[in-house]
């Protein structure tokens, strides 16, 4: 009887795409909240989104690569041990079984409806509210508004997808948005770039590298 490989603990459930559009946004975050730095602030703050977002994607593809392989190698593993010898149809279905088990849990992208409503009414509430603040005067707002609204939605995703560190992210990010109100009502208006849009760029970027971080819980 042939024994079972031991498989590494993968990513969750579509992961390597849900970091790349986390990083991708964490990315744009920097580029529009670093206009207004010097030179070589913005220089600064580029360097290390591109960085970062360049790693996430190198990480993401070779995932998304080991998935292949280990796809294909199920597959090859499967059609042998269907092409077997009849007489021993027990040793067969465990080879296929103990194949399919090599393999490892399929892993099923939860990009699904309940993902789309989400991202429907997250895009309502963006554009809605930046066209409030700026019909009441206060485009400045936007970008706290856009965090806040950022932040929340990950406490439903993390509802969806089952994953603790969703709400965790959703936590960091509207305290984020929420730092951008303060700062408006304390008058100090410069800052809300940097609570809001700079600080809230980092933090996507860096679960962007942490959503491709094996879990037990998927």
């Amino acid at each position: 009887m042939t024994q079972p490989r031991e498989t590494r603990p993968q990513p969750a459930a579509g992961a390597e795409i849900g970091s790349l559009i986390g990083g991708a946004f964490g990315l744009v975050f920097l580029i529009i909240n670093s206009a207004s730095f010097s030179t070589l602030g913005r220089i600064l703050v580029l360097i290390m989104g591109i960085a970062a977002f360049a790693v996430i994607v190198f990480f993401a593809i070779r995932s998304l690569g080991r998935m292949k392989r280990a796809h294909v190698s199920s597959a090859t593993s499967v059609e042998s041990a269907a092409s077997a010898e009849p007489a021993e149809p027990a040793e067969g279905q465990v080879a296929i079984a103990e194949g399919q088990a090599a393999a490892g849990p399929r892993r099923t992208v939860p990009f699904g409806r309940s993902y789309w409503i989400i991202v429907g009414i997250e895009a309502l509430a963006l554009f809605g509210g930046t066209r409030l603040l700026s019909g009441l005067g206060h485009p400045e707002l936007g970008v706290a508004w856009v965090a806040f609204v950022v932040g929340t939605h990950f406490y439903a995703l993390g509802h969806v997808f089952k994953l603790d560190r969703f709400h965790i992210l959703a936590t960091v990010v509207t305290l984020c948005g929420i730092a951008g109100f303060i700062a408006f009502f304390a008058s100090i208006p410069a800052f809300i770039p940097i609570f809001s849009g700079i600080i809230s760029g980092f933090v996507l970027l860096a679960f962007g590298l942490w959503a491709l971080v094996a879990v037990d819980d998927r």
